[in-house]
């Protein structure tokens, strides 16, 4: 027979209320950013799609965003580089692809928020692209209007019209972007965040109800 004394039972619950009061925290040192747009005609890998929404996700530290200009330093621009993934949608569909370099020399792959004010004043686009290696910004997926210019380190929800480049080079081959349908298009900046505590929990829980078991069985 198994026994479980009234103490121990007692000591596990209680430590599993006070996990389970403590509020679920975000990871500080990552955010989320997203872009989505649409609609759009083209391939990705060789394979058509046509009429697609999109989306194109990454994370990374907001502490390792990096400054720069563009149009012959009349766009100042805050760039933070990761591994983003892009995520096609036509109907039940559904496909992705991670973006990644052409194999130009110190090109990275990132998040940009460039501030067209001196162009037009409030105008600011948050796109996706690539930071080429002398310092030119490339190949844009994002959105584009007004109070878009952000510094890319905390969160941020934003809206507008869709920027669609032409395309990105991917881990299954080439996205080509063929025609556009513009439709609402976002920007988003998250907190990551952490595993939840309830799950943490419960599964600590488990762990030390079938050690207890593993002990009184053989006892």
């Amino acid at each position: 027979m198994i026994r479980i004394s009234f103490k121990t039972l007692s000591v596990g619950l209680v430590a599993l209320a006070s996990m389970l009061a403590a509020p679920s925290a975000a990871d500080a040192s990552t955010l989320t950013y997203t872009a989505t747009g649409g609609i759009i005609t083209g391939s990705l890998g060789g394979t058509p799609f046509t009429n697609a929404t999109w989306s194109i996700t990454g994370t990374a530290d907001p502490t390792n965003v990096v400054t720069g200009t563009a149009f012959f330093g009349q766009v100042p621009f805050n760039f933070l580089a990761m591994t983003p993934v892009l995520t096609l949608t036509t109907g039940s569909s559904t496909r992705q692809a991670t973006i990644v370099t052409t194999g130009s020399a110190h090109q990275q792959v990132g998040v940009f928020s460039a501030n067209y004010n001196a162009l037009q004043p409030g105008f600011g686009v948050d796109f996706f692209g690539y930071l080429e290696g002398n310092g030119s910004a490339t190949n844009a997926l994002g959105v584009s209007g007004s109070g878009l210019y952000i510094d890319l380190q905390s969160p941020f929800f934003g809206s507008g019209v869709q920027v669609a480049g032409a395309g990105f080079n991917t881990n299954v081959g080439q996205f080509v972007r063929n025609n556009v349908t513009d439709q609402a298009s976002t920007f988003t900046v998250s907190a990551v965040p952490e595993p939840s505590t309830c799950a943490m929990a419960l599964a600590g829980l488990a762990c030390g109800g079938y050690s207890l078991f593993r002990r009184r069985k053989r006892a």
